[in-house]
């Protein structure tokens, strides 16, 4: 994926030049992003610069030169997935109203412009950037019973977040914004900040873990500096998750329900299933957010790791070092 060498110095001036315009660019888009999120209005369009195919070329020069990789690798993870959403083609294909006919143009958009872009198609440049590899197929798994079920239990998302912030010695700054929407965490500045949206209320065992997974998101994005790779940004949310199986025995079935779930989506987005044998229609995940399910498998391998690392912040450090070196290569 990286480009024909040039100068060093030539190389990391200009990566230096995007990443300062960046750091002060991401933040206030992210900012207002969660703004937005929260408050059902229109997503911000992200930073022109981050959308341009001479911003990913700088990444991807980077990778030749060993002393620039890294930081090539995380500037290509914030902006492909930018430059192919942004295309005007990808952005059209996603516009239209959701079918498995329409999902097969979305991803031959998507393909010809990674294709152009990085030499490969869409779905092979995130997981590569990712670390995540194809996972094994599955049948899709039937209902859980009980999971989405109300019960009467406490659930203090601010006392729950003071917990995991003395249990891991998590730095920075998380604010949680309360809303009636599905949780979602933005990452402001890795390291620094993050923006965590929840409901109001959460009563069900899976509104709960939703919550709790979202946290486990701020929680591996305040540990380390610099960005996560999504298998492993997802791990740690798996982690943090995980502490409703001491309390709720059926959150250990519904895991391995999502593992067989993003298996089964897994195989779709590759072709080896057709669509129409798991929905009427496209789900959201397929539409939106693509080679994810890959990567939701890969983590919870990572998150059995870190589950006896007897310092968190350390293990995702070196994890995301490993993850890195296997980009490079």
């Amino acid at each position: 994926m990286g480009e024909a060498p040039c100068n060093l110095l030539e190389v990391e001036l200009a990566l230096d030049r995007v990443e300062a315009q960046l750091a002060v660019e991401l933040p206030v888009h992210m900012r207002a992003f969660a703004r937005a999120y929260a408050t059902g209005t229109p997503a911000p369009a992200a930073p022109d610069l981050a959308g341009r195919a001479s911003t990913a070329s700088i990444g991807r020069r980077a990778l030749a030169h060993p002393e620039l990789a890294e930081r090539g690798i995380a500037l290509l993870r914030v902006v492909a997935p930018i430059v192919i959403e942004r295309d005007a083609g990808v952005s059209a294909a996603r516009a239209a109203a959701p079918t498995w006919a329409t999902y097969e143009a979305l991803v031959a958009a998507r393909d010809a412009v990674a294709n152009a872009r990085f030499g490969r198609p869409a779905r092979s440049v995130l997981q590569l950037l990712h670390g995540a590899d194809d996972p094994d197929p599955a049948e899709l798994p039937g209902p859980l019973e009980g999971w989405s079920a109300d019960e009467d239990r406490a659930f203090d998302v601010d006392e729950i977040w003071r917990t995991l912030v003395e249990r891991h010695r998590v730095p920075g700054e998380l604010t949680i914004v309360r809303a009636e929407v599905r949780p979602r965490a933005f990452v402001v500045v890795p390291g620094r900040e993050v923006h965590v949206v929840v409901p109001p209320r959460a009563t069900s065992r899976a509104a709960r873990f939703a919550v709790m997974h979202e946290l486990g998101h701020g929680v591996g994005n305040l540990l380390v500096g610099g960005g996560l790779p999504r298998v492993l940004d997802e791990a740690v949310a798996s982690l943090i998750a995980r502490d409703l199986e001491h309390a709720v025995p059926i959150a250990t079935r519904a895991r391995a329900r999502r593992v067989q779930l993003a298996r089964a989506l897994a195989a779709v987005e590759r072709g080896e299933v057709s669509g129409t044998a798991i929905a009427g229609v496209p789900p959201w995940a397929l539409w939106h957010d693509p080679a994810a399910q890959a990567a939701y498998v890969a983590a919870e391998v990572i998150a059995d790791r870190l589950a006896v690392a007897p310092d968190l912040g350390r293990a995702v450090a070196d994890e995301r070092a490993r993850i890195d070196r296997a980009t490079v290569i």
